[in-house]
């Protein structure tokens, strides 16, 4: 669940932040249409590396790709704390990261659940997972523009990261458990 919070905020509000980022260095017209390119590249950047590390977790395992993952996701989401109102480039350069970070591990997921279920039981408990985690993104999702307009995008990005960290240490568990 802490994957769909931070992936659909981060999807959602991605542009907007960029925006707000780049603002500090450029124009307003220039950081609109920098921040449209960002959300682009960052999020079809995403979608292109599923098929590479679902080859990956074909040979090493689902959990330690979807750990993985969530590493580089949370830590990207710290970074575009640290780098927001920076250079315009670093922002841009962690956005993309944490676009090709934040979605691999979604098919995981689903893949997880589905080798672990009892085989009669597999498609509702996919179905579930999938329930709850659009269930939180209702909330999250509306929030985030509330909550950044209150407190700043810097502080949005670092709560962000907690979605990841609890996940990471799911993994970790389930590995032990594997």
């Amino acid at each position: 669940l802490g994957h769909m919070w931070e992936l659909y905020a981060m999807w959602a509000w991605i542009g907007v932040a960029a925006a707000a980022s780049y603002a500090v260095h450029l124009p307003d017209d220039q950081a609109a249409t920098l921040a449209k390119l960002t959300a682009f590249v960052a999020i079809a950047g995403g979608g292109l590396i599923c098929a590479a590390t679902g080859r990956a977790a074909d040979r090493i395992g689902k959990a330690r790709v979807a750990m993985w993952a969530m590493v580089i996701s949370g830590a990207a989401a710290i970074a575009a704390t640290l780098s927001f109102g920076g250079p315009v480039w670093l922002f841009f350069a962690v956005a993309v990261i944490w676009g090709l970070a934040i979605i691999p591990d979604s098919a995981q997921f689903s893949a997880l659940v589905a080798d672990a279920a009892p085989p009669e039981q597999a498609g509702s408990l996919m179905t579930f997972q999938t329930a709850l985690g659009f269930a939180l993104t209702i909330l999250t999702v509306q929030a985030t523009p509330a909550l950044a307009a209150s407190f700043g995008w810097p502080l949005i990005f670092a709560i962000m990261a907690f979605g990841p960290a609890f996940g990471v240490v799911a993994m970790l568990r389930l590995q032990r458990l594997g």
